[in-house]
């Protein structure tokens, strides 16, 4: 169909508006030939949703490792469709972090609970749960481990926003919102947990070359990865994200680093609780 101006315009499938360009202004859904059913139409349609069309995916990971919280700037200034959102960033590292299993700091053993802070208030249920039930350590410790494992893959987003309180406290004085601490937590949570990854993969890549998991590269890595790369990043993000001076960031990196030890502990506790709940 033309228009008054001569344009040629099509109908959206989707919902009917007329479109005179590439993609429906009411909808959003792109102009397309319906009628091809071709497997290379569909392999180009699932590489589309892998990458989130335009290329915002790899753009999104670029400014993330690239620029420490410019990502963030950026999408808090209105720039939203250059990258994919958020949550949808953080999630798909999350999978590939859960899928990997670099570090079992988000799902530990009940052993490794007894070490904790709160060990002292829960060291009286677990025995409890044992004796109850006639078990034995080492019987209900592989039970809790698989419990514990597929919870705290749904429930890590919990550290989300209790590290973004922590950052929105820093930031009161910038009168900054807590959706924009949460936006900054996403985008550092997300790179925090993308470290750990490249942690294992170069961990990997050390023992093939060195034939043995233990050696000074592999500790210097893991501190690298583990520690200095997040505090680095946390410090630079701290600063672009409140464009503050080196004199403020620096305690605000610290600052980051310990909300987001905070988190972890009472993320801890509640996949415990969660844990012991369902088993």
């Amino acid at each position: 169909m033309e228009n008054g101006n001569d344009k040629v315009t099509t109908e959206c499938l989707n919902c009917n508006t007329y479109v005179a360009g590439y993609f429906c202004p009411q909808c959003g859904q792109s102009v397309r030939d319906n009628t091809d059913r071709s497997i290379g139409k569909l392999l180009g349609d699932f590489l589309d949703n892998i990458f989130f069309y335009d290329n915002r995916f790899l753009i999104s990971l670029r400014y993330l490792f690239r620029y420490p919280s410019r990502i963030t700037v950026e999408f808090l200034a209105g720039k939203r469709k250059k990258f994919v959102s958020p949550v949808t960033l953080f999630l798909f590292v999350n999978v590939i972090y859960f899928f990997v299993n670099p570090l079992s700091d988000y799902s530990i053993s009940l052993e490794d609970q007894y070490t904790q802070p709160y060990a002292p208030l829960i060291k009286d249920w677990i025995n409890g749960r044992l004796q109850n039930e006639g078990l034995d350590f080492s019987t209900y410790s592989s039970t809790y481990q698989n419990m514990s494992d597929t919870i705290s893959k749904s429930v890590i987003i919990i550290n989300i926003p209790m590290i973004a309180l922590g950052v929105y406290l820093m930031a009161f004085k910038k009168r900054r919102f807590y959706y924009d601490s949460l936006i900054f937590t996403f985008h550092f949570f997300s790179l925090f947990l993308a470290s750990w990854i490249l942690l294992d993969w170069i961990d990997t890549l050390i023992a093939m070359l060195a034939g043995h998991e233990e050696s000074v590269i592999a500790a210097i890595s893991f501190l690298l990865f583990t520690f200095a790369i997040p505090l680095c990043y946390a410090i630079l993000g701290m600063k672009k994200f409140l464009d503050i001076k080196w004199y403020w960031a620096i305690p605000g990196g610290i600052g980051v680093i310990l909300a987001v030890a905070f988190a972890n502990v009472c993320y801890r506790l509640i996949i415990f609780i969660l844990s012991m709940w369902f088993t």
